[in-house]
């Protein structure tokens, strides 16, 4: 061969090279544009940054379709339940969600809104998709931490809990360890074996590697007794843990019923826990810090109600701090996208599915 072949052969590879490159950009960039230009995919997927207790101002993934979920819990914040399915589908490809995630976040950055956490945090059961692990890989390529925050229901899966792996922090829910108490409270998919989850529960936390911490919902005249604390407390010392947090409705639930226990209970089992659980923590007040939109006011407004019923003040603070006339939250009441609920005293607004 000669000398001047040898030349011509890299050259040509690097053009083929270039060529392919360059096409893959504008494939890619089609896709993106495609994806963003649905009218409806940004805020049914990507919402806040909203202040979390645990989390600081968390960015809300839901990766999952609406209240699709394994549980039909009596305090749920999203309203009951319209698909209990386990029945591992899922809702976008995880390329969907990379890109609508991408835009969110650019759109924060421009504005310099500050977020800690990339947080799986649905209307339904986040571990129902089966595509988590490779969304969790994708939006690595942003930086932040990433927490997933799931009811447990599915850890006895061995391909649920190898999903998980990827996160940086997994908040398991475990309300009660009474078989009774579990199906009054969380009305779980009839398939599930209660058993089997708190088994998968204790074997997911002493094999991941990040932080792991569980969540209680103390309910009045259901799971609020010395003796239900005792046994939840038996089994999460069981449990390799960070912390175990204590919490109480604060917001409008699925069922009327389900309300915070009375103060003098509260105290009751706060004692209680200081005493027998190490590393417990009672979360009973509201979060403080401000929600966040960017672009489109009410889309993002929207998107946040779909998962995060907000209290009357800090929707006119978001109004305000968004020179948003109060007018235009009136007239999302009245063309019935969003509703008006009163609870513990206070107005709460909450979205609206037809």
């Amino acid at each position: 061969m000669k000398e001047s072949e040898h030349i011509l052969i890299p050259n040509k590879i690097s053009r083929i090279k270039s060529f392919l490159k360059s096409k893959i950009m504008i494939l890619s960039d089609r896709m993106e544009n495609n994806i963003l230009n649905h009218p409806s995919s940004l805020e049914k997927i990507v919402f806040g940054p909203v202040p979390s207790r645990r989390l600081g101002s968390s960015l809300g993934v839901n990766n999952i379709k609406r209240k699709v979920c394994t549980y039909d819990c009596i305090y749920c914040q999203c309203g009951k339940t319209t698909c209990c399915s386990m029945d591992r589908d899922y809702c976008l490809s995880p390329y969907e969600l990379y890109y609508i995630v991408k835009r969110k976040i650019q759109e924060l950055e421009k504005a310099k809104i500050h977020i800690d956490y990339l947080c799986f945090v649905t209307n339904g059961e986040p571990t129902l998709d089966n595509n988590l692990a490779k969304e969790i890989g994708l939006l690595r390529e942003f930086g932040y931490k990433i927490a997933v925050l799931t009811n447990g229901s599915l850890l006895w899966n061995d391909n649920v809990k190898e999903n998980l792996y990827y996160a940086d922090y997994v908040s398991v829910k475990v309300d009660t360890v009474n078989e009774v108490t579990w199906k009054r409270t969380n009305r779980p998919h009839p398939r599930l074996i209660f058993n089997h989850i708190l088994d998968g529960i204790n074997d997911f936390t002493h094999s991941y590697r990040g932080v792991l911490t569980t969540e209680t919902m103390l309910i009045k005249n259901v799971n609020d007794n010395i003796e239900e604390m005792k046994q939840i407390s038996d089994f999460l010392k069981s449990l390799k843990r960070d912390v175990s947090y204590f919490t109480t409705p604060i917001r409008p639930p699925s069922e009327k019923y389900a309300v915070s226990p009375d103060a003098d209970k509260l105290e009751e089992l706060s004692l209680f826990l200081s005493r027998e659980l190490p590393n417990s923590e009672m979360l009973f007040s509201n979060e403080i810090g401000d929600f966040n939109v960017t672009g489109d006011f009410e889309k993002d407004f929207l998107g946040i109600l779909s998962v995060h019923p907000m209290r009357e003040n800090a929707v006119k603070e978001l109004y305000k701090h968004n020179n948003v006339d109060l007018v235009e939250l009136k007239n999302l009441i009245s063309t019935k996208k969003i509703e008006e609920i009163n609870y513990l005293n206070q107005k709460f607004y909450k979205r609206i599915y037809n």
